[in-house]
């Protein structure tokens, strides 16, 4: 309601000084850490190992920057243990088929070897 027409208004009232909030307080609480993206990759490349020779070595690769990311935002990023698991069976399989393939590679140069020093 205005007061009559000539009478004095009242005085404003005191503003209160403003305090901004906490730090950290503005979004509520803080988002969730999520598995990193590379972890389920190497997860994924170790089991794919399996069928294709090369997916092992990059699941090798792929769990250990998922690791470093893991340890530098622990907060942030998670995965950790699922980054080992896909260097571990990466590494594994990966391994076996070297050595398979170094194996085949022996067989041939033998079976060459044999049959050029095999008589008439």
């Amino acid at each position: 309601m205005q007061p009559p027409y000539g009478a004095p208004s009242p005085p404003p009232a005191p503003q209160q000084q403003f305090t901004p909030p906490p730090v950290g307080s503005y979004g509520g609480a803080p988002a969730p850490a999520q598995a990193s993206g590379e972890a389920v990759a190497a997860l994924v490349c170790g089991i794919g190992g399996w069928f294709c020779f090369p997916l092992g070595f990059v699941a090798v690769w792929l769990g250990a920057r998922a690791r470093r990311a893991a340890r530098e935002n622990p907060g942030r990023v998670r995965g950790e243990q699922m980054a080992l698991a896909g260097m571990i069976i990466g590494g594994v399989l990966g391994g076996l088929q070297l050595l398979l393939i170094l194996v085949y590679v022996l067989m041939i140069v033998f079976a060459v070897g044999f049959a050029a020093t095999a008589g008439p």
